[in-house]
């Protein structure tokens, strides 16, 4: 009995599908993840996308998944749509093809062909089939050709970058893919940002055209503080450093260590040599003193011998002063990134809880310690 009504459900629905396909297909839910149904066909499947609200219409079963359109073989059935969905194909149908799949469907419901799905013959049929193919085919050439044509206009507009670095195969593809595009893309030469907006939080930076900016950031790989770039682009916790000369506006740290997070929750530490900051905050403090606090990592152009944007830090907060001692050494940084390889590099790393290490212990501190002499032999 309940087959029966799901069935006149779903045959009322295809209907209303049939009567819209110049609309294109519809299936049957939705979410704010979007999901198969089509607005413009069932309005209050527009709720769901905007509100994040689950709509969901009640069918036996859906036209478009895999094996009800391709027939055994293709797909399955018993994982549900999600797993086994070709709604994305009777997009390419016309409204014509459309309506008449939909109306094929709705006589193989009610004439039963669909009480056992074990054996499904398509719904599509060859001719349709063959016609989605070729649809397919014609959507990748025409991808292609605008493809190409956008990669022409961009080395049009980038001629006198790529013909800088026209000895450079990378730089060239690299520069041809991306200019002008908003994205930022880590490279061979570090992390480039092609964004047209990009100089605009940079000090000493108004000036620079967009070739300039691409230019001086392929220039500075290699020779920027590439911790402070670190927590530019990530989450930074905390600096701590050591006063090794004060001066009237500025104030020079021996070393400054760095630490932050990764967006996926992961944590770094580092350290930058010979840190330059403006004084303000730190005045009543003298040479020796160590202190931690939180900063603004800031870019910046560097010049002098020739331009270079690098990072610095800037508007301390929460300065506190702290012992020499909580300030780890060059050993404990070492042994921090060999435990952090490790642990990324571990053949337990999937099963592993982070909270209790699987691995045999005087092993791994056989091979920490090995692994701690090649690098500071080094």
């Amino acid at each position: 009995m309940k087959s029966k009504q799901t069935k006149k459900k779903t045959a009322g629905l295809i209907d209303v599908m049939i009567r819209h396909a110049d609309k294109g297909p519809s299936g049957f839910w939705t979410d704010d993840y979007e999901g198969c149904g089509n607005p413009k066909i069932f309005p209050e499947f527009e709720e769901g996308l905007k509100h994040g609200k689950y709509v969901h219409k009640e069918h036996y079963l859906c036209p478009w998944n895999t094996a009800v359109l391709y027939g055994k073989g293709h797909g399955n059935i018993n994982t549900g749509c999600y797993y086994s969905c070709s709604i994305r194909d009777a997009n390419y149908l016309s409204a014509e093809m459309l309506a008449a799949v939909l109306t094929r469907f709705k006589e193989q419901l009610q004439s039963g062909k669909y009480d056992r799905t074990e054996h499904i013959n398509p719904l599509l049929t060859k001719g349709e089939q063959s016609y989605i193919r070729q649809q397919k085919i014609f959507e990748k050439e025409n991808q292609e050709k605008q493809r190409k044509k956008a990669r022409d206009a961009k080395a049009i507009k980038a001629a006198a970058l790529i013909k800088k670095y026209q000895d450079n195969e990378y730089l060239k593809e690299l520069i041809t893919t991306y200019y002008g595009d908003d994205i930022f893309v880590l490279s061979k030469f570090g992390n480039i940002d092609f964004s047209l907006n990009g100089t605009t939080d940079i000090v000493g930076g108004e000036k620079l055209t967009y070739d300039d900016y691409l230019d001086v950031q392929i220039q500075s790989y290699g020779k920027q503080r590439s911790w402070f770039a670190m927590c530019c682009y990530n989450i930074p916790d905390k600096f701590m450093g050591c006063i090794e000369k004060k001066a009237e506006k500025n104030i020079c740290f021996q070393r400054i260590y760095v630490s932050g997070m990764y967006p996926d929750g992961g944590c770094f530490e580092g350290k930058e040599d010979h840190v330059w900051m403006d004084i303000r905050g730190f005045e009543d403090f003298k040479v020796g003193d160590c202190v931690s606090f939180n900063s603004e990592v800031y870019r910046y152009i560097k010049t002098g011998n020739g331009k270079i944007l690098d990072y610095a830090l800037r508007n301390p907060q929460n300065i506190q002063q702290i012992t020499s001692y909580e300030l780890p050494s060059d050993d404990d940084l070492i042994r921090q990134s060999i435990n952090q390889i490790l642990c990324e590099t571990c053949c337990f790393s999937e099963h592993c809880s982070k909270t209790y290490c699987l691995r045999n212990q005087e092993e791994l501190q056989t091979l920490r310690e090995q692994m701690f002499r090649i690098v500071s032999a080094k």
